[in-house]
């Protein structure tokens, strides 16, 4: 796995602890290989923590958890959630995998990597990409508006985040246009709300992220989600990762 701007082995059942702005870069051994991902607001994990007798903030003191039993629960929740099991046995599965992170959190506990520090400017920068990414933001107006030069910019993003600017506004395009497809929107329409020139435009970039077109994509989400209502929706404005 390549993250923070440098590359590691990840064996099976490690956990890797990122924040939501942040891109990885998986190069697959010859073995089959899966990863399960799940976000976290931040406020529901703080609820976990105030459950635990844990009055403080959330921030991850490490960036990766090698396996061991919280890897176990994990695997129970993804189960869960793969066959829509029993709603009180996922919360459950939920509850007991966040509060493993949370245990997680201080160093002493868990052997794992220590998290370099993000600059304060990218930070603005990926706040402000993630707030327009659907717009045609310039680095030059990027930088400008955070008083710094251009390169100094694309260099500290790079450093911290693993891709540069315009790279991290089209991932952030490409994660908005998936959860609309599956949603059941159409290809045209998605195209428009994400920021993509046309739907051709879309339909290249979709294939060379995910090697599928994105017509594809939503009709086989809606065909094995078993929590889908196989309805199309309203647009909206879509919230990225």
């Amino acid at each position: 796995m390549w993250t923070r701007g440098k590359e590691e082995p990840f064996r099976s059942g490690d956990i890797l602890l990122a924040e939501a702005d942040e891109i990885q870069r998986i190069t697959p051994t010859d073995r089959p290989c899966a990863m399960f991902t799940i976000f976290w607001p931040r406020s529901a994990l703080e609820h976990v923590g105030r459950e635990l007798g844990l009055d403080q903030t959330v921030q991850w003191a490490v960036t990766r958890l090698s396996a061991g039993p919280l890897s176990a629960d994990f695997a129970a929740l993804q189960a869960l959630l793969e066959v829509a099991g029993d709603a009180e046995a996922i919360l459950q599965a939920y509850r007991a995998t966040a509060a493993g992170l949370w245990r997680s959190a201080n160093p002493s506990t868990a052997p794992a990597q220590g998290r370099s520090p993000c600059h304060p400017g990218v930070r603005r920068a990926a706040k402000r990409v993630r707030a327009s990414f659907a717009e045609s933001l310039s680095l030059e107006d990027l930088a400008s508006e955070l008083s710094m030069s251009k390169c100094h910019l694309a260099r500290c993003f790079e450093r911290s985040l693993g891709v540069p600017p315009h790279r991290y506004r089209r991932l952030l395009r490409l994660q908005a246009a998936r959860r609309l497809l599956e949603r059941g929107l159409s290809v045209g329409e998605v195209s428009n709300v994400t920021g993509f020139a046309d739907a051709p435009h879309l339909t290249r970039a979709f294939r060379e992220w995910l090697g599928v077109s994105p017509a594809a994509w939503g009709s086989a989400w809606r065909a094995s989600d078993p929590w889908s209502k196989h309805a199309p929706q309203t647009i909206a404005p879509p919230k990225p990762c």
